[in-house]
């Protein structure tokens, strides 16, 4: 009698499960998967190379549970996106291609003045891209990977819809590197897509950027997490990769909320006594304004100048208004891949060894995230 009431609450909780499944579609658990996380890493090895060449891959393995389905035209600053698709489940994977060794891939990287994470951009002369990519109006991200993503978003949404209506309703958005950078912007367009509608509610994102830059301001990086809370999306850091520390960041007295005690300094300033208001003026200035100039020159060099050569590689570019701020964050919840001994004995930091890509690789991040428990 006991057996048999066992078996039958197995019976009802195995059937809950297929029954939950097939009522909401969701494959994909919310969650760090240190197996998932991996195979995105030896997919987006494969981004970085032609795929004629894969053949003579030797240091990374091939994916596993993933077969390669399409790769996207190469676009804006040399971009390009693939498809994979799980060999057993409906998932579908789409790998943003980070930096590339062309003039055209880092001049992405090089335009980091940053622009509102709300308004369109005239691309073309018959392209203008509308986005949406926090609530916040005080959100501001990278102009470089904003259009690269822009660029790319017009196929990868024509695949998402070609998936959804093969039964594919749950995908991963990855991206390591530059590609990280992308997929940050790419994971927030879709979401805001979804919230206003215009793609299907029952569609589940999840995230993994990899050794990704800094994507936008503060007000970026809250919306984001808040947007994917829940463990839907990650970025893996390797703490001696330079990557993650990029774009420069300068933080200036106008980065602040709203409410703060800098804003009405120099009138609460001007209040006091003479000559303590002098002293006190001198020292706020000299705190203040070092970082004021320097955000508009970082505006001036790497926002108009390099707009230019933008618009050499895409002619029709139409140059944005920037957002005066280039407070760039670190965004989402990080893994952290701290390197031991052993990894140092392989790659280490000596003079005469010093490769600026040597611990910023999908290589080197497979073998940390192997001794990950």
């Amino acid at each position: 009698m006991r057996s048999n009431l066992k078996e039958m609450k197995t019976i009802a909780l195995v059937s809950f499960i297929l029954f939950s499944t097939s009522l909401y579609g969701q494959i994909l658990n919310s969650g760090f998967d240190k197996s998932e996380y991996m195979e995105t890493l030896k997919i987006n090895h494969k981004a970085h190379i032609a795929v004629e060449e894969w053949g003579d891959n030797i240091t990374v393995p091939d994916p596993e549970d993933f077969a390669f389905t399409y790769r996207s035209p190469r676009v804006a600053f040399d971009n390009i996106w693939d498809l994979w698709i799980h060999k057993e489940k409906q998932v579908a994977l789409i790998a943003v291609q980070g930096s590339v060794p062309t003039g055209a891939s880092f001049l992405a990287n090089l335009y980091p003045a940053m622009i509102p994470a709300t308004g369109e951009l005239q691309l073309d002369e018959d392209f203008v891209f509308k986005y949406k990519l926090a609530e916040n109006e005080n959100a501001a991200v990278h102009v470089g990977w904003l259009v690269a993503m822009a660029y790319l978003s017009e196929t990868i949404e024509k695949k998402i819809d070609s998936c959804y209506k093969a039964g594919i309703k749950d995908f991963i958005l990855t991206g390591h590197s530059q590609g990280g950078g992308i997929t940050f912007l790419l994971t927030a367009y879709l979401e805001h897509l979804k919230l206003a509608g215009k793609l299907p509610q029952d569609i589940q994102f999840k995230t993994y950027c990899s050794a990704a830059p800094k994507p936008g301001n503060l007000y970026f990086a809250y919306d984001y997490e808040k947007i994917k809370v829940g463990g839907w999306a990650y970025n893996v850091v390797n703490t001696i990769d330079w990557v993650p520390d990029v774009p420069f960041s300068i933080q200036t007295v106008d980065d602040f909320t709203t409410i703060n005690p800098f804003k009405n300094a120099k009138t609460e300033i001007k209040k006091m006594k003479f000559p303590k208001n002098i002293g006190l003026k001198y020292v706020y200035n000299q705190l203040s304004k070092p970082g004021l100039k320097a955000q508009k020159k970082y505006e001036k060099y790497l926002g108009e100048m390099v707009s230019e050569a933008v618009k050499k590689q895409i002619p029709n570019f139409n140059t944005p208004s920037y957002y005066k701020s280039n407070y760039y964050v670190r965004t989402g919840n990080i893994i952290v891949l701290q390197p031991d001994e052993d990894y140092l004995k392989i790659y280490n930091n000596d003079e005469d060894n010093l490769n600026i890509w040597q611990h910023h690789l999908p290589q080197q991040y497979l073998l940390l995230t192997e001794k990950l428990k």
